[in-house]
């Protein structure tokens, strides 16, 4: 790997060069499974015609919550990883998909509180899988070099390290081309996020320091350095917290909003809302919260239970970014990020949240902690084994967000026993930042992307649930609306699509058979048409 440093103006300029096209569907299929009870079975959810339907098959590789499976733009399945293992789309383990990690205290070689079992997951949460921004056949795996003081019980990046992996290789099963190699060696905080550069095409790799509200972002075009932006958030020091706060700050993610201009932080109890710029990696402080307790019950072995109070553990941000969501062990809430007073927004949405073991019973373990992810529907998903919760209109206020409780919907507001994660997911459709300096430069190539709206509908003759998918030059856009209407042309029936969302599933049996009229709607013109036939 090579790494430069170069003026940032030159970095944009070298950027804009021939790239396959604006990916849309990496994260069409998701990744499932447990071998807890010693069955070995893997469980693929897909956003597909059915709404979502999944797929069971033999696992080679345990599977535990922060698990990533990557499709290419066609929402085709690639492979899938728990961070020390690579299997292809075939399930079996691609050629040099073992390795990774190596030394680190969560590697795949390292016993672990007596586990000496090979192809264990890597520790939760440090990973993600990145498409190439100009080979749509490569991807990279962005991995920390975890270290852990068990004396705090805090965590630690040593050194965050990249992967590659060419799926054109071995008839298209893939091949891991080299692994482990370091583009970072500063010691870090556990937590990581990844963000689309304004370009559509590179990454940023976003990471606090350990020392304190010190960032850097680091800018990677393919698998080489471009830049190493520093940034200083003037206030409180993790040397000056507390014992407990210092645990929460290190074992903590970095929240992206889907809009990729605001990143969350947590320093103790204190949540920082900071601004990212897409074009030059710097970050901003808009505002510090305290968002309170999320309190919890939990249930002893004995049969009694004790009550926890315990700051709120993972937040996602709504497709729009007007929204905050949280989950800590007793409850999921909203706040409203343009309230006069955002911490007195809070709504409280269920609670208490209580963990179900397999036979929906509650078990010792707290529930709802995992991470947020929003699907291809735009609908926001909190999955954890057999607790499935979804928040159905993210984009809405309070109680009107419509969140389904797991343990208030049983088996799971997804109605399958299947143990599902919700991986951590950077935003592939954020595409390039238009209007801006990083795309200002004038080359003879055109920037990634559509020029286009598109509407595919599916299956077609319908009698049941139908598929709309659509294809936008822009999937930020908050002005996007499906209608449909029937020959007489009556409305039957209206959607608005999320940002970033492309999936729409339209339930097709409350409507008489005939031929409906599908619009695609957007800044109040109709820009695609299609139809459907609808029989028994």
């Amino acid at each position: 790997m090579k790494y430069l440093r170069v003026s940032y103006l030159f970095i944009v300029a070298l950027q804009f060069i021939s790239q396959t096209g604006y990916s849309q569907k990496h994260d069409y299929n998701w990744l499932g499974g447990h071998r807890a009870t010693g069955l070995n079975t893997g469980v693929i959810m897909k956003f597909d015609p059915s709404s979502i339907s999944y797929d069971t098959f033999e696992l080679n590789l345990y599977v535990h919550e922060s698990d990533f499976a990557i499709s290419n733009k066609a929402g085709e399945l690639q492979f899938y990883t728990n961070g020390n293992v690579v299997a292809s789309w075939d399930h079996s383990i691609m050629e040099g998909g073992k390795g990774f990690n190596e030394g680190s205290f969560y590697d795949d070689f390292n016993a672990f509180t007596g586990d000496t079992v090979e192809n264990r997951p890597y520790f939760l949460y440090s990973f993600m899988v990145i498409p190439d921004g100009y080979d749509e056949h490569v991807y990279y795996l962005i991995h920390a070099f975890m270290r852990t003081e068990w004396d705090a019980n805090m965590y630690y990046i040593d050194k965050m390290q990249i992967s590659k992996i060419d799926m054109s290789a071995n008839g298209g099963k893939g091949k891991v081309v080299y692994k482990n190699r370091y583009f970072n060696e500063e010691e870090f905080g556990r937590g990581f996020t990844i963000i689309q550069h304004g370009n559509g095409r590179d990454w940023w790799i976003v990471m606090r320091k350990h020392s304190g509200l010190q960032y850097k972002s680091i800018l990677l075009s393919r698998d080489s350095v471009m830049a190493e932006i520093n940034s200083i958030i003037p206030g409180l020091s993790i040397s000056e917290l507390s014992f407990q706060d210092s645990v929460w700050s290190s074992t903590c993610l970095l929240d992206a909003s889907y809009t990729g201009d605001k990143i969350l932080d947590y320093i103790g109890v204190n949540t920082k809302l900071m601004d990212f710029d897409r074009c030059t990696g710097s970050i901003t402080l808009i505002d510090t919260f305290h968002f309170g307790y999320s309190k919890a019950i939990k249930y002893n072995a004995g049969g009694d239970s004790i009550l926890y109070s315990l700051p709120y553990e993972d937040y996602i941000f709504s497709p729009s970014g007007r929204f905050l969501y949280g989950v800590g062990d007793g409850d999921f809430s909203q706040w409203d990020l343009e309230a006069e007073n955002v911490t007195n927004s809070r709504v409280k949405l269920s609670g208490p949240s209580i963990f179900l073991d397999i036979d929906q019973t509650p078990t010792t373990g707290f529930g709802g902690w995992t991470a947020f992810s929003q699907g291809p529907d735009g609908k926001i998903y909190n999955l954890f084994r057999h607790n499935h919760n979804v928040i159905n209109f993210p984009d809405e206020k309070g109680l009107a967000c419509d969140f389904c409780l797991a343990s208030d919907n049983l088996p799971s507001c997804l109605g399958v026993p299947y143990y599902l994660y919700s991986g951590y997911y950077p935003n592939y459709r954020l595409g390039p930042l238009t209007g801006s300096g990083c795309d200002t430069i004038s080359t003879s190539i055109s920037t990634p992307g559509v020029s286009r709206f598109e509407l595919t509908v599916y299956p077609n003759p319908a009698s049941g649930p139908v598929q709309v998918e659509i294809t936008l030059p822009d999937y930020g856009r908050q002005d996007t609306e499906l209608v449909i209407h029937d020959a007489l042309g009556r409305e039957v029936h209206r959607h608005r699509y999320p940002p970033y969302a492309y999936l729409h599933t339209w339930d097709t049996s409350n409507v008489p058979n005939g031929t409906y009229i599908i619009q695609l709607v957007s800044d109040q013109q109709t820009v695609a048409t299609s139809r459907v036939v609808v029989m028994e």
